[in-house]
């Protein structure tokens, strides 16, 4: 079985890209808290429909929950060293929150802050999305 869950932080705003055969893609890497002292940082790839929505939608700090299979690829750099890359590749992203609208919640009890609530609809913007 090869099934992978994580919740965490975008570590830097997201750039969609388009691969040879036509298919939208992002490349992200997220920080997932082990505990207190300790974070991982896990590189993710996310192909299609939804990484369109996430170059839309998402931002550099925004916290998103990704379940999907870890994979690993091969490449031979100028100077013929061989690297390897191990990722996540995605199957189904989560929008949790972002820093932004955090920090706006926590200072609603404030008297001099408004809040406004905006509403997106579901035919826009799925939180869950399989990409099947």
């Amino acid at each position: 079985m090869n099934n992978v869950s994580l919740i965490g932080r975008i570590t830097q705003d997201l750039e969609l890209r388009t691969t040879g055969t036509g298919k939208d893609v992002v490349g992200y890497t997220l920080a997932v808290n082990i505990d207190k002292a300790t974070t991982e940082f896990i590189n993710c790839t996310t192909f299609g429909d939804m990484a369109k929505y996430m170059n839309q939608y998402c931002k550099k700090g925004d916290q998103i929950a990704v379940n999907g299979q870890l994979r690993t690829s091969q490449y031979t750099d100028k100077e013929n060293k061989k690297h390897t890359n191990t990722y996540v590749l995605t199957n189904r992203v989560m929008f949790l929150n972002n820093k932004k609208e955090t920090k706006v919640e926590t200072q609603v009890n404030a008297p001099s802050v408004e809040k406004t609530k905006v509403e997106i609809p579901d035919s826009e913007l799925p939180f869950w999305w399989n990409l099947d």
